[in-house]
């Protein structure tokens, strides 16, 4: 790896990072991302970062150019005129040619995007580069260079041809160079600083009394003032009053290999200390370190780019760039946090921060930053699924472990309930109460009397109090909402209501009111639907698939204090302003895509934070959204077969490939919008539109072309201007225009002469082919009949199971579907048994998969002889069968499943010199089910318990719709 400057050892490196955590912002704990660019690049060692006048990135490295579109990276070397050197600085100059200077020559693009080299002005000499001084231009056409043999003019002698000539600067050494607007030209000159201006040089030093420095670095900032960066020392000017104040780091005394400084979007100056990145905000340096999230290795190279994001090469260790910067942070396990899985959020009326983990409960004081564990001895605060404050200020806790806490607000000493799984719960503004939706049912706790203990909810509208109940909220009027498997549920001062929905089908698992009106609603399963609920009926449903969702999976839903529709997704989040929808992923700065169930929060300073699998993350400025118009598609390469083409160019016909590579060239913000494209030219084609970056062309004939492209959004609107690359393909010799009339007409010729010829042949062979006719249509009834049997033989694969022939499970369940609409227009009872092998996973485990299947093949054999033949046996999954018993009621049924379980117990299947025997339990749901999902979900529970109850028994379940209850027997 090559270094410029004398490398500190890691040891001094290690305790220089130590210093700076000492002496700099030490309650700073928030993590932010640092998305890694690496996969591409040849070389980890990144020297200089520069972005073109496109959007283009180019990354010079230790071996070598590299070219960053967003996309991908691509390298330049000996094929584009540039030697496979080390990469010492790059440079865009006033005209927008990149520069770029290697261990070996300087080099600037031409604009078909070769490289031409700069000569040295003496022949046998060349330039010997400065890290970090590179170039200075004050006009067009003229360009300084500072190298360790001298300084340099550069000048353009014709359109794509430059000169070089030696001038003089003050000094044995110059570092650096730059040009102020009023022609000025600053540099270091040995230990100095130097100002040359009017044709006089002087040094600044005791004018300014600068400390003695090698002042590698210069930058002039937006404001005018001049920031100088040496080994040892920083320092801002006002060029105007020659006013010098220092800006030294916090503990900066030890010589930095890398000087760097730039400025950010906000005007901040950026430079290093060694593996941490400062930020000068006002009036003292905000560092960013390795607890931030940056590593321990030293920062060698900084760009920030046009879209203000801040690009960091990190030396041996390849591109960084800074994500959602003054927009995100974030919390992990490494920052304090219980554990990286978080589910729940809540800022309560003290300012203190609560954040529910897979693992325990954390807050964070108001005005702290570092996560505290809060714990007491006989509570169970692992895997918090809800946080809610009460109307006291009390902070409530629900478990997804079995438990409801109340954590006084002013002790933090917590009371505990013990409950089923807790999903969510709220504590009601007027009452004061908590509700619980859990696994078991809705709970209600009155903490006020003294030894109150949480009582289930039986209210008759929930038809079975102990379903699973996911989601409850309370809305602006006070009214409450909940989720459960049965359906949705709204209490108002009249009492609880079940929420009719009609056609919808809708069943979610959460819902989120908005200042509309509208019930926003969706599941882990279910696409996310806008209801208008009136009277306790759904009139009105919209559904939101892709766009703008990044997944079908929504885990939670938040409508916010300005109405804004936020949705956690498996693949990100999204959030509707009203206008229009924007996404956020990692590449926005969300520490983690796959956000967590009802995991999100807004706080009271409508920051949104944000639970993820992977941690805590807090959009501090949701509404700082990209604004502008973007630009139109660049054209990172086109080639039609191996010929690379520009626009304009010509290329000679062939049989290849026409690819075109584009890039959007803004590396944050782009999964919400695609590409829309049409080639113009030869057969010409229609707007298309795309997600992908490449597309491609084939059977291309000669002409002229034009290639067209514009970003569009969501609704496929245009949004930038269109982009537009133009090429030619040349005809070869023999597609000549008047060399194909020639040839037509002499085709003209031949074809009457060998029609004539033709007609008489024609004639001879229409008897044979009568006669073939006959014997193709003999082969082609065989080949019915063969077809037949084909068709026969794979509907039965497409229905059957392939290792016990058994009913497959897409016909078993439609079936029972058909026997449940026959049993209500008949009035006949139906019944099914829902069997499942007991430790079937310790047969596989000791005998074998093959013996498995050989008990699988057995007991479907027994199923299969012991029913009626008009019943149904098919296989459910693994080991799991059903069996229909059309007009069958609950006595029979029973009775049945008990004879089959008999049977089971008493094989015993014969693998190989083993003897296998099993066990079976059995779920029956039997009588006049509404549907045939109630009678496999009232079947699949009786074999939970039959499961539960120590397997190898019956448990029976009856239905009975007509007087709207469901009887269960054990």
């Amino acid at each position: 790896m090559v270094r410029f400057f004398k490398p500190r050892p890691f040891a001094k490196l290690l305790l220089s990072g130590l210093v700076v955590l000492c002496l700099t912002w030490v309650a700073c704990a928030q993590r932010y991302t640092f998305r890694e660019y690496t996969q591409g690049l040849g070389n980890l060692n990144i020297s200089s970062l520069v972005q073109d006048r496109t959007g283009f990135l180019w990354v010079g490295t230790q071996n070598g150019l590299y070219r960053y579109d967003g996309t991908q990276f691509q390298r330049y070397s000996e094929a584009q005129g540039l030697p496979e050197r080390t990469i010492v600085d790059l440079f865009v100059d006033l005209e927008g040619t990149l520069w770029v200077e290697t261990t070996t020559g300087i080099f600037f693009e031409k604009h078909d995007g070769q490289f031409a080299e700069v000569r040295p002005p003496t022949a046998g000499t060349q330039f010997v580069p400065i890290q970090g001084a590179g170039f200075a231009s004050s006009h067009p056409g003229e360009i300084l260079t500072v190298t360790k043999n001298g300084a340099f003019r550069l000048r353009k002698t014709e359109e794509e041809s430059w000169a070089a000539e030696p001038i003089h600067l003050e000094g044995s050494t110059q570092w650096s160079a730059l040009y102020l607007p009023d022609g000025s030209l600053w540099y270091g000159c040995d230990g100095d600083l130097c100002r040359l201006t009017g044709g006089r040089t002087t040094r600044m030093r005791a004018t300014l009394g600068l400390p003695e420095d090698n002042w590698q670095s210069l930058l002039l900032a937006r404001d005018g003032h001049l920031w100088i960066r040496g080994d040892l020392h920083v320092g801002e000017i006002d060029p105007a009053t020659l006013h010098y104040e220092r800006r030294d780091l916090p503990g900066g005394l030890e010589s930095e290999a890398f000087p760097l400084l730039v400025q950010d979007a906000k005007g901040r100056v950026l430079t290093v200390q060694g593996p941490s990145l400062a930020m000068w905000e006002k009036d003292h340096w905000r560092m960013v370190t390795q607890r931030n999230g940056l590593s321990l290795f030293e920062i060698q190279s900084l760009l920030v780019d046009r879209e203000g994001s801040v690009w960091i090469g990190v030396v041996g260790h390849g591109l960084k760039r800074w994500v959602g910067q003054d927009s995100w942070e974030g919390y992990t396990a490494a920052d304090g946090l219980s554990d990286d899985l978080v589910w729940g959020m809540l800022r309560d009326r003290e300012g203190r921060l609560w954040i529910g983990t897979e693992s325990g409960l954390n807050w964070i004081p108001k005005g702290e930053t570092t996560p505290r564990v809060w714990k007491q001895a006989g509570i169970l605060a692992t895997r918090v699924s809800g946080l809610c404050e009460g109307p006291d200020g009390a902070i409530w806790v629900g478990s997804a472990a079995g438990a409801l806490v109340r954590i006084d607000p002013k002790t933090l000493i917590g009371t505990q309930w013990k409950l089923p799984e807790v999903y969510s719960l709220v504590v009601d503004r007027q009452e004061g109460h908590a509700l619980a939706a859990t696994e078991n049912g809705l709970f209600h706790l009155d903490p006020s009397p003294p030894h109150s203990t949480p009582q289930l909810i039986g209210d008759p509208v929930f038809g079975n109090p102990h379903q699973r109940f996911s989601g409850i909220s309370q809305d602006a009027r006070n009214r409450i909402w909940a989720t459960g498997d049965q359906g949705l549920y709204l209490k108002d001062s009249s009492g609880w209501h079940q929420i009719d929905v009609g056609k919808t089908g809708v069943n979610p698992d959460m819902v989120a009111l908005d200042k509309q009106g509208y019930v926003w609603a969706a599941g882990a399963a279910q696409e996310l639907m806008r209801l208008r609920i009136d009277k306790y009926r759904v009139v009105e449903a919209k559904t939101f698939g892709r766009p703008p969702l990044l997944s079908q999976q929504v885990v939670s839903l938040l409508v916010d204090d300005r109405g804004w529709i936020w949705v956690g997704q498996d693949a990100g989040l999204s959030v509707f302003d009203g206008h229009a929808w924007r996404s956020y992923t990692q590449d926005d700065g969300l520490i983690w895509n796959d956000t967590d169930s009802f995991a999100l929060a807004e706080d009271s300073d409508r920051s949104i934070w944000i639970g993820t699998s992977g941690g805590l993350s807090h959009l501090i400025t949701p509404q700082n959204a990209p604004t502008g118009t973007p630009q139109a598609p660049a054209f990172s390469k086109v080639t039609f077969g191996s010929t690379l083409l520009s626009s304009g160019s010509s290329v000679p016909w062939g049989s290849s490939t026409l690819e075109i590579s584009m890039a959007l060239l803004s590396f944050r913000g782009t999964q919400d919008t695609a590409i829309r494209y049409r080639l113009v030219g030869g057969q010409g084609s229609e707007w298309e539109e795309t997600r992908d970056m490449i597309v491609h062309y084939q059977h291309l004939v000669p002409g002229n072309y034009t290639f067209q492209a514009t970003q569009v959004d969501q609704a496929g609107q245009p949004i930038s201007p269109v982009g537009i690359f133009s090429f030619r393909i040349t005809p070869l010799w023999w597609q000549m225009r008047e060399l194909q009339i020639t040839l037509a007409l002499m085709g003209c010729v031949v074809l009457v002469a060998t029609w004539k010829r033709r007609v008489g042949s024609l004639l001879k062979q229409k008897k044979h082919l009568e006669a073939a006719v006959k014997l193709r249509t003999i082969d082609l009834e065989k080949e019915k009949g063969e077809l037949m049997r084909t068709k026969e033989q794979m509907r039965h694969y497409a229905e059957h199971d392939d290792l016990t022939g058994l009913w497959n499970h897409r016909i078993i369940v439609e079936r029972l579907r058909i026997e449940v609409d026959r049993s209500r227009r008949e009035g006949l009872p139906v019944s099914i048994l829902l069997a499942d092998l007991d430790y079937f996973k310790r047969i596989n485990d000791t005998y074998g998969h093959p013996a498995g299947d050989l008990v699988l093949k057995e007991a479907s054999g027994t199923f299969q002889r012991m029913v009626r033949t008009y019943d149904w046996v098919g296989r459910y999954g693994g080991e799991e069968f059903l069996l229909i018993l059309p007009g069958s009621g609950y006595n029979h049924a029973r009775q049945r499943a008990e004879e089959l379980r008999t049977a089971i117990q008493n094989m015993q299947v014969q693998e190989g010199q083993n003897g296998i025997t099993l066990t079976a339990s059995f779920g029956v749901a039997s009588g006049f089910p509404t549907s045939h999902e109630q009678l496999i979900r009232e079947a699949d529970e009786a074999l939970y318990r039959a499961k539960n109850s120590g397997r190898n028994c019956v448990v029976a379940t009856e239905i009975d719709s007509r007087k709207s209850g469901i009887s269960k027997v054990g």
